[in-house]
């Protein structure tokens, strides 16, 4: 069912941002470890579960606050029982879709328990 839905999710935001300035969007995983403000935005920090290294930060702005309860509730289970979570990220400079790409203005559009 979950992944159902995180499928419809991310195929309604491929389709909205086709309409935009073709923009990418793809899947990372992981254990969501901090959330801090930067620059009227919020960066969120998480680590690989496979790896356990930390990956690149993703950012929440200001027109999906709305996700910063998820965000919040990921680093609860994360701290307390290690839930990995399914990033939705776009990549606002069009460059390459890794989850680590050297890119640090790739948006959180949504976040689902994996």
């Amino acid at each position: 069912m979950k992944t159902h839905t995180l499928s419809a999710l991310v195929s309604l935001c491929i389709l909205g941002s086709t309409f935009a300035a073709q923009a990418k969007v793809f899947i990372c995983s992981g254990i969501v470890t901090k959330v801090v403000s930067k620059y009227g935005n919020f960066e969120v920090q998480y680590k690989s579960t496979r790896t356990g290294n930390q990956m690149e930060p993703v950012w929440i702005y200001d027109t999906h606050t709305y996700l910063l309860g998820p965000v919040l509730k990921a680093i609860e289970e994360g701290e307390k029982y290690g839930t990995e979570y399914a990033l939705v990220l776009e990549n606002r400079e069009g460059g390459d879709t890794r989850c680590w790409d050297g890119s640090s203005d790739n948006a959180l559009i949504a976040i689902s328990k994996k």
